[in-house]
């Protein structure tokens, strides 16, 4: 396809009154051969026959064979890049730009249906907008506004909650255990956490809090025995707790327990297995 799309110059062109200057009047008609118009559209691949003829009427078939070998040598040589240089004009519209160049600027608004103005002209870009200014950072929340926000949770309606159920894993090894019949107690302290994510607020110290844990036998005695033969194992626990922050006490009720040796231990022997 060309770079353009002109209006068709199928209409014809108002007579001129009887007083109406040379300028005005309209432009003389040449013979067109349909034939050999139709030829030279197949040769330059471009669709818009009727606009050659148009030229042809316009320059003349002379003119038109001349630009059409104009056209081939300039395309055997490497073609012509557009105003901009960033693509290769179609052959078609190399065509179209030497015979633009042949007319009067009358000539090309009759044919083309454009303004006098060289081919592919960009628009003026518009500016890019300012850039936005940087959005505040926010103020990241303290501990007493952390425990403030915790405070008042309580007061949202008990309807108005989504409801969750809360699962906890504790890792350690304890030092205080007591049998209690079907299930053990075993007391833990809480170490410090680790790093938290970026923005949130400190964690309260917890140096003073206790974690104590009900296990049922059957799983306390696999874990039990495996701490006797590791001095250095660790319970896993996992379950479900209960809070009484006023004296800095979590309950967990033991869903799960085993050891990092025990864990160790299966994996090894699913990875022989395989």
């Amino acid at each position: 396809m060309s770079e353009h799309e002109p209006q068709s110059p199928d209409h014809e062109a108002p007579q001129p009154a009887p007083d109406a200057s040379p300028e005005s009047a309209p432009e003389p008609q040449h013979p067109v051969d349909a034939a050999r118009v139709k030829v030279m559209a197949t040769e330059l691949k471009e669709p818009n026959i009727w606009l050659i003829r148009s030229i042809a009427g316009m320059l003349g078939m002379e003119a038109v064979e001349a630009l059409f070998q104009r056209t081939l040598e300039i395309e055997a040589a490497g073609g012509m890049m557009t105003k901009e240089g960033d693509r290769r004009r179609t052959t078609g519209g190399v065509f179209f730009l030497l015979a633009r160049d042949q007319m009067t600027s009358r000539q090309r608004r009759k044919v083309f249906g454009l303004p006098p103005r060289p081919l592919n002209t960009k628009k003026e870009r518009k500016p890019p907008p300012p850039p936005k200014p940087p959005k505040p950072k926010p103020a990241a929340i303290d501990l007493a506004q952390a425990v403030a926000l915790l405070k008042a949770t309580l007061s949202v309606d008990p309807q108005k909650r989504g409801i969750a159920v809360m699962k906890t894993t504790i890792i350690g090894r304890p030092k205080q255990i007591k049998k209690l019949g079907e299930c053990t107690l075993v007391v833990l302290g809480q170490k410090a956490p680790p790093a938290m994510p970026k923005g949130l607020p400190p964690v309260p110290d917890t140096s003073k809090a206790t974690i104590a844990v009900f296990i049922a036998n059957k799983q306390w005695e696999k874990a039990e025995a495996a701490l006797k033969a590791d001095e250095k194992d660790e319970i896993i626990v996992e379950g479900y707790p209960v809070n009484d922050p006023k004296n800095q006490l979590t309950g967990i009720w033991a869903q799960s327990c085993t050891t990092k040796g025990i864990q160790r231990a299966k994996r090894a022997a699913e990875g022989g297995s395989k």
